[in-house]
């Protein structure tokens, strides 16, 4: 599975380079239709489950401090995988998904019309710039155990992302290309684009996440957690070309004007199925993830006599709201240059044939550095470049409505770093997700929309330790049409509680700070009531001379009075009653209840 999905982002950017080269338009077709994302992609991984509460290590990804007060001790992801591509340009219409036969086995005719670009596919209209992207990430095993009495988590976590980005490139522009650059209309007609980049990334990142509670109060928690990271980067390329101007004079004639170019891949990469694996092709780099959250507990009615001469006052264990602010993935990843792949200067007079190009590389990249290579002059100190990280802030709320239902939502910022060369990014997003959570069973529902004001509707649901959604099933249910496709999935080990004495989970809330402690051996134990015991006369002791009460009785228990002091609830005072035993005399006391 991961060399199919290398090869399919290498073979990807490998059609994309020759747009700007000035290489066979069509290919345009190919990688739209290749990695079709909806304008609506979204930033965040395994969307609406990574905010649940049982997503445990995973919701790391969302923001690390989320596992501190995990309402699990432990928790271990086998393996995961969220894929998503599309672009804002063209959408495939839901009519070429009819079939006959099954989903997997059966025919599709619509592929095989030979007019499918007119028949099943469909332009957006509107002047913003055309973005492509695509991301497949690969969860791989990673693990999560919390210490309650330290009140802090640790963490491990491994995966593999790949990611591909195209950004700037004009409706116009793009037009041209579709067509084949047929369209006579345009011919000589200047087709600028401000910024046109072309980036694509895989790498390996290993973590290790520590959390702790730094402050609390009776009903508050304020957590923070770190995520430190060691980058392995595979395979990294980028191209980027500031004020691009195109002018088409006929099909098979362009013009180029100078216009600077960055350009750049790590040496280690090449179209070849043989050369392809699972190399080191940066240097070793890090990266860090920040995360901080705000818990509002209410608290909790005291039964018991025991609770109620507590100290402290316990909280539930379910939270109202919660808010939470992270920075995921600050830092860059350097890779060294192949000796042919370096910055220039393209210039291309009117009438220039892209054919004409020559070539003489083992390998299609190789092929294309060399052709680069003959026609412009590189600069030869260009020998690396770094690639920086998808950064994104996020900022999220919780809030818990009852019954196990809670309403998230989270905005994400994704730093687009628009004047700079080599990078990838995510996209902007905010998303608003209810969803259903038990131990063992979830349901999340999250609405979505981004900076291109697309509206999704996902699904996705836990069952026990797998996990499947999708974050738009609109076209599955409506004749709306695709732009794209966002799924996925994912494997945990089943969360086995480990009875032993007294040890049952559900008893009592890990929150709760006034949990009765066991009987000493021997004695024991008094049945609970939830009524409090009637008050009885205090022995009087013998006090020395002139430390005897005006009244005449013995001093009242202070610790009863004091625990009646710090009771949450109002004392009513019902009857009173005098005592009748003995060294009491005529005394009077309050037998108290709980409204």
């Amino acid at each position: 599975m991961r060399y199919r999905i290398t090869s399919h982002i290498l073979s990807i950017l490998l059609y994309f380079l020759p747009i700007v080269y000035c290489l066979p338009a069509r290919l345009l077709l190919i990688l739209l239709m290749a990695g079709g994302l909806p304008t609506a992609v979204f930033s965040q991984d395994y969307l609406g489950f990574a905010n649940s509460a049982f997503a445990g290590v995973n919701s790391i990804d969302v923001n690390p401090a989320l596992i501190v007060n995990s309402p699990r001790k432990w928790d271990i992801t086998i393996i995961g995988l969220n894929v998503a591509f599309g672009n804002n340009y063209v959408g495939l219409q839901n009519k070429a998904l009819d079939h006959t036969g099954s989903m997997f086995t059966g025919n599709y005719p619509a592929f095989a019309d030979k007019n499918f670009q007119n028949n099943y596919l469909t332009q957006r209209s509107g002047g913003d710039p055309i973005s492509v992207f695509l991301a497949a990430n690969i969860t791989l095993p990673s693990f999560m155990f919390i210490r309650a009495k330290h009140k802090d988590a640790f963490a491990f976590t491994c995966r593999t992302r790949s990611y591909v980005n195209v950004d700037g490139i004009d409706p116009t522009l793009a037009h041209m290309l579709m067509t084949g650059a047929t369209d006579s209309a345009l011919f000589g007609q200047q087709l600028p684009s401000p910024h046109v980049s072309i980036q694509a990334m895989i790498w390996t990142e290993y973590g290790i996440t520590y959390g702790k509670t730094i402050k609390e109060t009776s009903n508050e928690r304020l957590n923070v957690a770190a995520r430190l990271k060691f980058l392995q980067g595979i395979y990294a390329a980028y191209l980027f070309v500031d004020n691009l101007n195109l002018k088409f004079d006929k099909t098979d004639s362009i013009a180029l004007l100078s216009t600077h170019v960055n350009y750049g891949h790590s040496s280690n990469l090449e179209f070849n199925k043989d050369a392809l694996g699972y190399k080191m092709g940066s240097q070793p780099c890090f990266a860090v993830d920040l995360g901080a959250t705000y818990e509002f507990h209410k608290l909790t009615d005291v039964r018991s006599r025991m609770a109620s001469s507590s100290n402290t006052t316990p909280m539930m264990h379910e939270y109202k709201y919660k808010i939470g602010f992270s920075l995921q993935d600050l830092g860059w990843i350097t890779y060294l240059k192949t000796g042919n792949a370096h910055d220039f200067t393209a210039d291309l007079g009117a009438g220039s044939n892209p054919k004409s190009f020559g070539s003489s590389g083992a390998t299609p990249l190789a092929n294309t550095d060399d052709s680069l290579k003959k026609k412009f002059s590189m600069d030869s100190n260009d020998d690396q470049f770094r690639m920086a990280l998808p950064s994104v802030a996020s900022l999220q709320a919780d809030y818990y409505a009852g019954k196990n239902v809670y309403v998230n939502s989270t905005i994400n910022y994704g730093f687009q770093y628009s004047s700079l060369s080599s990078k990838i990014h995510e996209v902007t997003t905010l998303s608003l997700t209810p969803r259903w959570d038990w131990k063992w069973l979830g349901l999340y529902v999250p609405f979505s929309w981004n900076k291109y004001s697309n509206f999704r509707l996902g699904a996705s649901v836990r069952l026990g330790p797998l996990i499947v959604g999708m974050a738009d099933i609109l076209p599955l249910v409506s004749s709306r049409d695709i732009y794209g496709a966002d799924f996925h999935v994912m494997l945990k080990v089943p969360h086995i509680w480990f009875k032993g004495k007294n040890k049952n989970p559900r008893t009592r809330s890990k929150f709760d700070v006034n949990k009765e402690k066991n009987p000493k051996p021997g004695k024991l134990r008094q049945p609970k009531s939830d009524m409090p015991k009637r008050d009885s006369a205090p022995e009087h002791k013998q006090t020395k001379p002139g430390k005897e009460k005006s009244q005449g009785h013995a001093a009242p228990d202070t610790n009863r009075e004091k625990s009646v002091r710090k009771h949450i609830f109002p004392r009513l005072h019902l009857f009173k009653k005098k005592n009748r035993r003995g060294n009491g005399g005529g005394e009077e006391h309050t037998i108290y209840f709980n409204l």
